[in-house]
């Protein structure tokens, strides 16, 4: 590659990564903002909502290594087509739903676990 090119190639990267309009890439901190419902909530409702929300922060998706799917995909990646490397990407595609769906539970948790707090329930 020529050495002018690489160069403002790699400008325009990091002009790209450091402008403030970038796609959000990664988690920003949670607002602990309380929505007014849930100021009108006493100590009980708080303690139930976060019951309520709590199973919703689960993952059931198996980790890497003790997904066998991985090791099949390596597996036949290896020996038959590189075609089927293609569902590690697709796995780590899932990861990132999977977070989607947990991350907002999480903060709900963290906001009513700050209300808790503020408001000096000790159940």
């Amino acid at each position: 590659m020529h050495p002018n090119l690489a160069s403002s190639l790699a400008s325009l990267l990091l002009l790209t990564a450091l402008s403030a309009d970038a796609a959000q890439l990664f988690r920003q901190p949670a607002t602990t903002q309380p929505l007014p419902t849930e100021l009108a909530m006493d100590c009980s409702q708080l303690e139930r909502e976060i019951a309520r929300l709590q199973p919703l922060t689960y993952s059931y998706k198996p980790a890497f290594h003790q997904n066998p799917y991985q090791g099949v995909a390596l597996t036949a990646g290896t020996l038959l087509s590189q075609f089927y490397y293609l569902y590690h990407g697709y796995d780590y595609y899932l990861d990132y739903r999977e977070q989607a769906r947990i991350m907002p539970a999480q903060e709900k948790i963290a906001r009513l676990q700050q209300l808790k707090a503020e408001q000096r329930c000790f159940l």
